[in-house]
């Protein structure tokens, strides 16, 4: 066991890991990679210049509603209560322990023979009565102790993880005032990260990644993870930062520029075909940053593949809802379509079992037609309740062509539950609902990808 003894005010040196979604150390830049960077910190600068005033988009020629506002801050923080008093099995014993002023810090590791290594615990607590208590505990944080948001407490942090060879953990900071208080907890994703004070202010920030992404457009190895930064707000806990810290992503997006000019669909075991693996992390560095419009520019002038406007609605839609994301400034007058129409491809041939998303007048075997896989759809029916809690989308028959369905089947044993229907007799942009004996109610796709319900059909 480890047992450190620390007062309120003592302060430890920090060893700093990289952030998992940093980029490594570069080689010294070339010219051309100089006059890039430069470009770089001239539109970081732009940024912080125009925050926090939004420019106005021109009109497009279809006009959508406005893009999802602001991720709302999350509530103040208080007290956290205490759990019921539940002893610990007899097989867990303290490995590593800090005493921080009234406060003990440890993490109980259990010694039986057949535990797991992420099965640890970690605990709070004053005189024996434990106030704080977190399962799947890894570490304790190095800076235990220390003054971590300058509030004039010492913090406690908590490193878990769940288990799984990319997922998941989560690092929790507790204040250890009056009584325990939770600032910070990451959502459970592949990304670890470190306190740092990057502005020299003595407050710490949090450096991590959004992995929101993973296995999405590509197998995992090749997904991106952005950097994020967290930054501390009195009252309120660590939020989202990115564009106030914009300076710090000019290598990132150096390194990501030259991967996305140089890079091969076939390098990056996409699920397509495509190089939406290669091209996502310099669109994601510049969206966290606040440069939503040099992201549409990057994708734009380097994805040529007829799903670009899907694409990128995809993209801004799953930032848009990431908790760890901060928008600056509005979107970029993309043009999108007003709807799509969704449709089975399987008519085109053997090897079409997708859905196609069609604009108004596109035949649906068109070569242009954007396309997605039954997955994708069923992850899209979830969002509006037409799909439940263990249920999932099938295309049967299998390898069909013609008089195809789409089933609703139970997960647990794959019993037939109702169907899907893509209704397109109705002329554009089509229906989608669901037979279960009746049917539900009616809904349309609009081209930002949020889903309408269709009043008088």
């Amino acid at each position: 066991m480890r047992r450190v003894y620390l007062l309120a005010c003592l302060t430890l040196t920090l060893v700093l890991v990289p952030a998992c979604g940093g980029a490594g150390p570069a080689a010294s830049a070339t010219p051309d990679q100089a006059a890039l960077q430069t470009r770089v910190a001239s539109g970081v600068s732009a940024t912080l210049t125009a925050m926090p005033a939004p420019t106005q988009p021109p009109p497009t020629a279809t006009p959508l509603p406005p893009p999802p506002t602001a991720t709302p801050l999350p509530p103040p923080p208080t007290a956290t209560p205490s759990p019921p008093s539940v002893a610990l099995p007899a097989t867990y014993v303290v490995e590593q322990e800090y005493l921080v002023g009234r406060y003990t810090v440890q993490l109980w590791r259990d010694s039986a023979s057949d535990s797991m290594f992420f099965e640890n615990i970690a605990t709070i607590s004053v005189e024996g009565q434990t106030l704080v208590q977190i399962e799947n505990a890894m570490a304790l944080g190095e800076l235990t102790g220390t003054d971590v948001t300058g509030e004039g407490h010492p913090d406690a942090i908590i490193e878990t993880y769940t288990g799984g060879a990319h997922c998941c953990s989560s690092t929790f900071l507790y204040d250890l005032g009056p009584s325990p208080v939770k600032l910070l907890e990451t959502p459970l994703s592949n990304c670890g990260g470190r306190f740092e004070d990057l502005d020299g202010d003595g407050v710490f920030e949090f450096v991590t990644c959004d992995d929101l992404f993973a296995y999405v457009y590509c197998a995992y190895a090749a997904s991106p993870a952005v950097r994020v930064i967290l930054q501390y707000e009195p009252g309120v806990g660590y939020v989202p930062a990115s564009p106030r810290f914009a300076h710090l992503y000019a290598e990132d997006i150096a390194t990501h520029t030259r991967m996305a000019e140089e890079a091969r669909p076939d390098e990056w075991a996409g699920w397509d075909d495509t190089n939406k693996c290669a091209v996502l992390p310099l669109v994601l560095d510049y969206l966290y940053v606040g440069q939503a419009d040099q992201a549409w520019a990057a994708l734009n002038r380097l994805y040529n593949y007829p799903d670009l406007a899907l694409f990128w609605a995809e993209v801004v839609a799953a930032v848009s809802k990431s908790s760890l994301y901060s928008p600056a400034g509005e979107l970029p007058a993309v043009p999108l379509p007003s709807y799509y129409m969704p449709q089975l491809l399987t008519s085109c041939g053997p090897d079409w079992g997708f859905v196609g998303l069609l604009s108004e007048g596109q035949a649906a075997c068109d070569p242009a037609v954007p396309h997605r896989d039954v997955y994708w759809l069923g992850a899209q029916l979830r969002q509006i309740g037409l799909l439940g809690e263990g249920e999932d989308l099938e295309l049967t028959p299998a390898g069909c062509t013609t008089a195809c369905r789409l089933d609703v089947v139970r997960l647990s044993d794959s019993a037939r539950l109702g169907s899907i229907r893509l209704d397109t007799t109705v002329g554009f942009p089509g229906a989608v609902y669901r037979v279960n004996g009746v049917e539900s109610a009616r809904w349309r796709l609009r081209g930002d990808l949020l889903w309408e319900q269709v009043v008088g059909q």
